[in-house]
């Protein structure tokens, strides 16, 4: 799992890579950025003038960071930016869709709760309230009666 802090324009970031990548890393990253860019400008035929210009720029970007005289130029003109970089995040987050779908119910029920809505639980291992639960269970009617 990744997170990008977007803050900084680093030529790490726009080419998807950390700072201590090697050259191949980087290389191999170009290729599937200008694999993607390819594509794109074929099913996109009316976008082929930018799409053209973000390949060269990738290639520029690349061309800096492969060539270890410039990429060490490029670090000492733009230290700042190795803090705006790919990193590797403390945990993977939503590996399931149960995962998404539990984080979004959650946003959209705390979303609705604020707007003044009742929102009724998913489960009953989500509610607190069972006064107007008056549905029989015997089991549960015994232990009461035990008591």
């Amino acid at each position: 799992m990744f997170m990008i802090d977007l803050a900084g324009d680093s030529l790490y970031s726009r080419l998807g890579v950390s700072p201590d990548a090697s050259a191949e890393e980087i290389r191999q990253s170009r290729d599937r950025l200008i694999r993607e860019l390819r594509e794109q400008v074929r099913r996109e035929p009316g976008r082929k003038a930018e799409l053209t210009e973000r390949q060269q720029q990738i290639n520029s970007d690349a061309d800096v960071l492969v060539r270890p005289a410039k990429r060490e130029q490029y670090d000492k003109e733009h230290e700042h930016l190795r803090f705006f970089t790919i990193r590797s995040a403390a945990a993977p987050m939503f590996t399931s869709t149960s995962d998404r779908i539990d984080v979004l119910h959650r946003a959209i029920s705390a979303h609705l709760r604020a707007q003044g809505v009742r929102v009724r639980p998913l489960s009953d291992v989500d509610r607190s309230d069972f006064t107007s639960d008056v549905t029989p269970n015997t089991l549960l009617d015994e232990l009461i009666g035990q008591c």
